[in-house]
């Protein structure tokens, strides 16, 4: 199956992408909380359009935070060129899931 990922660098830009938009999270919080060197699922995404006629993207991430094992669920909307610049689709082999992986 195919998943879209983004490395620490392409979460904080599109945390700096949202900034402003309605669904944003506290910049500088968020970066010193994050796994520096983390990798960060996309769980959701859809079309948006907010109250003032912007169109971004919706998206849900599962984002790896220090010291932590539990990713962390943020929502974000930002733009499709911030989206296209930094997320990259993977395959990933789901055959070798074990019970206890999935909750």
């Amino acid at each position: 199956m195919k998943v879209t990922v983004t490395n620490t660098a392409g979460i904080m830009h599109l945390v700096d992408d949202a900034s402003g938009n309605n669904r944003s999270v506290y910049e500088e919080k968020f970066a010193k909380a994050v796994d520096p060197d983390g990798t960060h699922l996309l769980a959701a995404h859809f079309p948006h359009v907010d109250m003032d006629g912007k169109e971004t993207l919706r998206t849900q991430w599962f984002c790896k935070m220090k010291d932590s094992v539990h990713p962390s669920e943020v929502w974000l909307d930002v733009s499709h060129t911030a989206m296209e610049a930094c997320t990259s689709d993977i395959e990933v082999d789901d055959n070798n899931l074990e019970e206890e992986d999935i909750d």
